[in-house]
């Protein structure tokens, strides 16, 4: 598995299992051998796998009680945070009008919700697509953040910072850059760190730390080999300024 979510709300763990077609629920302090408290898994759940990689990623809104797992075929499957067996999600979000219906998830990175500005972001092939956070169906997005002045890249997994409507992702480059929720078009970000540049990293995920005013990025040197060889790091920045 890839991907994990922690609901800090409800200190609960919620990890993909791709093998297993299956969404699982662990306690927040769980420890060994434990098993999970819920498991979203079946036919009903339209969750695909290998080779699919189909549930290679997951995100969670605790703030309204959902799961959001990007599947294949380039699909949004959203279900209730307290869905337990071959329960069917409560809303799928599918289609041409999307502008995420090439299939595979290897096109889609993951997916992030701003429960203040209620709206869902998709990270898909170099844009930023969002929509509102109910969206359902063959639903077009309200705003698109992609083209040359915005740089925008695909990344594993990166974050929207509710407060004050913030969405930081990955640029082409190797940098890390930050828009509006509200931000449409081919738009730069507001501020840019350029991480490749300074460190010879290349970020794959994103998280932040607002008590310290920190965005912390787990990073990968497979790409390109940073200057010290060491081929994964965890690399930790100041940015006051976004929060």
């Amino acid at each position: 598995m890839h991907g994990f979510a922690f609901d800090n709300m409800h200190n609960e763990i919620v990890v993909t299992s791709p093998l297993a077609q299956a969404v699982l629920t662990f306690n927040g302090d769980a420890h060994g051998e434990e098993p999970p408290i819920r498991v979203i898994q079946g036919p009903h759940t339209q969750i695909d796998g290998p080779p699919n990689l189909g549930n290679d990623r997951v995100s969670i809104d605790p703030a309204n009680d959902e799961i959001y797992v990007p599947a294949v075929p380039s699909s949004v499957l959203v279900f209730d945070r307290m869905a337990n067996g071959d329960v069917a999600p409560k809303r799928v979000l599918h289609g041409p009008n999307t502008g995420f219906d090439e299939p595979g998830i290897r096109g889609m990175a993951t997916v992030a919700i701003d429960p203040v500005h209620n709206v869902l972001v998709v990270n898909h092939r170099n844009s930023l697509l969002i929509f509102d956070r109910t969206a359902s169906g063959n639903a077009k997005p309200l705003r698109v953040i992609t083209g040359p002045k915005s740089g925008v890249a695909s990344i594993s997994s990166f974050q929207v910072y509710a407060p004050k409507g913030w969405i930081v992702s990955a640029m082409q480059g190797g940098s890390i850059g930050v828009w509006s929720v509200n931000d449409n078009g081919d738009v730069p970000p507001r501020w840019k760190i350029p991480v490749n540049q300074l460190t010879g990293y290349t970020a794959s995920g994103i998280d932040l730390d607002p008590a310290h005013k920190e965005m912390l990025l787990s990073c990968a040197g497979q790409r390109s080999r940073p200057r010290d060889g060491i081929a994964n790091a965890v690399l930790t920045f100041s940015w006051p300024e976004i929060f």
